[in-house]
């Protein structure tokens, strides 16, 4: 089995108290497997709809085969998903660049 985090396209439905929404697809990143997806989804959910939440019906979690992708670990989060230290706006790096070669 391969520990490589992968981004997996989830549709679904959720279901709440009061309100259900149809149709409904993420981009859910950095997952182990479907389950982790899945999981994933379902948290976030909790989190979105609050106490109205009641559950999630998945009807497809299909690996997405997103090359840029491979660059987050450099550009914007590390494999673990914290911030990269080359993390910023272009600005930024030439600014941290000039003051990197003004302290030699």
């Amino acid at each position: 089995m391969s520990n490589a985090l992968k981004n997996y396209k989830v549709k679904y439905e959720v279901h709440c108290k009061l309100q259900n929404f149809f149709n409904k697809e993420m981009l859910v990143k950095r997952c182990l497997s479907t389950m982790h997806a899945k999981a994933k989804l379902d948290d976030y959910c909790r989190k979105t709809y609050g106490i109205e939440y009641q559950c999630i019906i998945v009807l497809s979690c299909a690996e997405e085969n997103d090359m840029m992708g491979a660059f987050d670990n450099i550009f914007g989060k590390d494999a673990f998903g914290n911030k990269s230290q080359y993390d910023g706006s272009f600005a930024d790096i030439i600014k941290n660049l000039k003051n990197t070669i003004k302290k030699k």
